[in-house]
């Protein structure tokens, strides 16, 4: 056995030795945490060092070394200071060095969990901690942040079972129950953990939020999750509903401020209208300057040239030109006469600013003063309105694909609609410009259904049409077919859905004539499957329930919960029951006719 020697010597004698295998250099923040410890505690662990030519020479311990160095070169400890060290020979160097290196391992996450925890209870704080293990004081703070957990998900992170990204995913709640509860459902995926704590929430950076305001919020009764991992103030709206409250309460605001002003039509939103940038620009007209802006104008503009003249430093010269800038903005604007016959849009860009455009009328009728009315959802959420209307869309497709006469009337109408009597596009149902429509439709919600996609029947009836020589091969088919794939590409541009938090009147109006030529019947092709209401909340379930089996019906379920719940919605609704967005809002002739008597009789 080689002999081993303990000795204290000072930190001067002390140099690093090539035979260290570590070559990876430490990082500067490792080593300004290791210096930080060792001046709180001192030295826990000896050098490994051997002899040559006056120096000790350090093989194991080369952190500890630069840590030791860093102290003196800030005047913490002297050139003298002692170290303790192992001695031993050279030729053991290399090989320990490899040993000691290969061996070492960083306290498992989850023993720093509990080990900084205990010390806090103890009254500690994160930067006693943070100075006495060497680490930095928010890496700290994260790991007691993770002490929220459940004594057995730290149990489960300490078999590696459970990952650090997931741990933090769990503590958006401090309810050990529901977290695992949430673990053993989802395992170690933070991003469904995180989804499934959050669904109902609305993060505190969304720009919804931020266009209400934190202060706003709080005074409306409404509460924060906090993130431990985010930002400092950053977390989780608890109550959406309240937020998308406030927001729309907070534009009907803007709105009227916009009316008083006299525009002939003011459009406000939730966020940025898909159609906005096809409207015809309205731009701001320049008034003449008074007196004193065109005296200041004329000055500004002697200025400027004085100092082009000169060659100056540019400072000067562009605050000129900011001051001139802001005179000629504040002379323009839209006057009286022009608000009066166009229109407005106000709307919620992805930051939570508030954005205007202005927007010019082109035919008589376009627009209106009065206020649209906003459609009726009824206790459905935008997201699931979108769903909705996706399958209704698709079922129409389908329904048009199956009746070429119906898809030929489509078209006309289509193509006359825009080019005889002017209409715009996205007013219209049938998206003619060459494009299809794909709903993206989650499959858990078209479990229950028969309908198939037009395309993927279009591609498989259709696939020997060749891409060379296409218009040949079409001109030689049969008339049927013709009109078969005629129907097919037709359907495939049709559009009935309801984009997330808008609403399309004219576009659904429009659908909903085509599907009533169609006969179309949803409750044929499509029955609500247990997913569809797994994603209304329980409130929302046990209106619709009220409505169509009444209040017993509701007391009887009361109770449950929102799974079970689900689960006793899709036994106990009519067969034939659809939801409100699937169903068409085209009143029929007939009825109109019948709703008259009824009104003239009484």
């Amino acid at each position: 056995m080689t002999k081993t020697t303990t000795s204290t010597v000072a930190l001067s004698t002390l140099t690093l030795a090539p035979a260290n295998v570590r070559r990876v250099a430490p990082s500067a923040e490792g080593i300004e945490q290791l210096a930080a410890n060792i001046a709180a505690n001192g030295i826990m662990q000896n050098l490994g060092v051997y002899k040559e030519r006056g120096k000790h020479r350090v093989f194991f311990g080369g952190r500890r070394l630069r840590a030791l160095e860093a102290l003196r070169e800030a005047g913490k400890i002297e050139a003298d200071y002692p170290v303790p060290v192992t001695i031993r020979t050279k030729a053991d160097a290399i090989e320990l060095s490899l040993s000691e290196n290969a061996q070492r391992e960083a306290m498992h996450p989850a023993d720093s969990v509990r080990a900084f925890n205990e010390l806090r209870a103890k009254g500690q704080s994160a930067e006693d901690i943070a100075a006495r293990f060497g680490y930095s004081v928010s890496h700290v703070r994260k790991l007691l942040a993770l002490g929220a957990l459940a004594p057995s998900l730290l149990d489960a992170m300490g078999e590696d079972r459970l990952s650090i990204e997931t741990a933090r995913a769990l503590t958006v709640t401090d309810d050990h129950a529901l977290q695992e509860q949430l673990f053993e459902a989802h395992g170690d995926r933070a991003w469904k953990i995180r989804e499934a704590l959050t669904d109902d929430k609305l993060a505190t950076g969304d720009g919804l939020f931020i266009f209400v305001g934190a202060e706003a919020y709080a005074e409306a009764g409404g509460t924060i999750t906090a993130d431990l991992f985010a930002k400092q103030g950053d977390g989780y709206a608890d109550d959406a509903e309240l937020v998308e409250k406030l927001a729309i309460a907070k534009l009907e605001g803007v709105e009227q401020e916009l009316r008083d002003l006299g525009w002939k039509q003011v459009e406000v939103s939730l966020s940025h209208p898909y159609n906005l940038y096809s409207l015809p620009s309205l731009f701001p007209v320049k008034r003449d300057a008074t007196d004193e802006e065109a005296a200041r104008i004329e000055e500004l503009h002697e200025r400027i040239a004085e100092i082009e003249d000169s060659e100056p430093t540019g400072e000067e010269l562009e605050q000129l030109h900011d001051e001139l800038e802001q005179i000629e903005q504040a002379r323009l604007s839209f006057p009286a006469e022009l608000r009066e016959q166009n229109a407005v849009y106000a709307y919620l860009d992805h930051a939570g600013a508030l954005q205007t455009r202005h927007v010019r009328l082109q035919r008589e009728g376009a627009g209106s003063g009065e206020k649209k009315a906003k459609a009726d959802e009824g206790p459905y959420s935008k997201a699931l309105v979108e769903q909705l209307t996706g399958i209704r869309t698709l079922a129409l497709q389908e329904a048009v694909a199956s009746d070429p006469a119906l898809a030929l009337d489509v078209l006309l109408d289509t193509l006359t609609a825009q080019l005889v009597h002017g209409a715009y596009s996205y007013d219209l149902a049938s998206q003619i410009a060459a494009q299809q429509t794909r709903p993206a439709v989650d499959d858990d919600l078209m479990t229950n259904s028969t309908i198939r996609r037009v395309e993927d029947s279009m591609v498989e009836r259709f696939a020997d049409i060749p891409a060379a020589g296409r218009f040949e091969a079409i001109r030689a088919m049969a008339e049927d077919d013709k009109m078969q794939l005629l129907a097919a590409l037709v359907a495939s541009s049709l559009n009935a859905t309801i984009p997330h938090g808008y609403s399309a009147d004219k576009r659904i109006a429009n659908a909903d004539t085509y599907a009533d030529a169609a006969s179309l019947d949803m409750s044929r092709t499509w029955t609500p499957p247990v997913a569809f209401f797994d994603r209304m909340r329980k409130g929302k379930m046990l209106e619709v329930l009220a409505q169509e089996c009444g209040d017993g019906a509701v007391e009887n379920c009361k109770k449950m919960k929102g799974a079970d719940l689900a689960v006793a919605m899709a036994d106990r609704l009519p067969s034939d029951w659809i939801p409100q967005p699937m169903q068409s809002k085209k009143v029929s002739p007939k009825q109109d006719e019948d709703e008259g008597e009824m009104s003239r009789s009484a």
